[in-house]
């Protein structure tokens, strides 16, 4: 099962990330240059890894810190050795060359977008961005509109490309994740 998560800033895809990474224990894998890009999970429930792309080394991380090109890399090293998780703001309101590469793995490959309402999305990065010290005006226009492109492309996965969408709800989303994951160990084997 390969569940990529969709969301506009704050909408707490990569603190669903951080609570894998909290909860389990989790080897840091690392490229050539000693740069984590993926943690191994051991996960409750999983007889099969679970992979989190992206590096967690800061509050704000995951697939945003590895080019497109790298993530479509990691996904199809990582999709034959088990589940793989996925997230980042920068792929979250477009399908394009990463959901062209999904395409080879599914209904194995879930797009999973939070519920999470834009008014607490803001309040979330206004407060994140006090806790680094940035106290310049948020444009909150930007992040409507990001929200408004994500509603666009979940419609767009089931009507045009025909791909599995599930809603995660903000309110308790981690173990809806996981319950996914869990579901579809029981299942079939994954792809190989």
């Amino acid at each position: 099962m390969i569940i990529k998560l969709h969301g506009t800033s704050g909408a707490g895809k990569s603190t669903i990330a951080w609570q894998f990474l909290k909860d389990y224990p989790h080897p840091e894998i690392k490229d050539e240059r000693g740069k984590v890009e993926a943690y191994n999970v051991a996960a409750a429930g999983l007889t099969q890894p679970l992979y989190i792309l992206g590096r967690y080394t800061t509050q704000c991380g995951g697939c945003d810190t590895l080019s497109a090109d790298q993530q479509i890399d990691l996904l199809h090293c990582y999709a034959p050795l088990g589940h793989v998780l996925y997230e980042g703001l920068l792929a979250s309101e477009y399908y394009g060359r990463l959901g062209e590469a999904s395409e080879r793995y599914g209904k194995d490959h879930i797009f999973a977008f939070l519920d999470t309402p834009i008014d607490l999305c803001i309040e979330r990065i206004k407060a994140r961005r006090l806790a680094a010290g940035n106290e310049k005006p948020l444009n909150e226009d930007n992040t409507r509109g990001r929200i408004k492109k994500i509603e666009a492309l979940k419609r767009k996965l089931v009507s045009v490309y025909g791909r599995q969408v599930v809603t995660i709800s903000h309110l308790d989303p981690f173990p809806q994740v996981l319950a996914l994951f869990q579901e579809a160990d029981r299942a079939e084997p994954q792809i190989t």
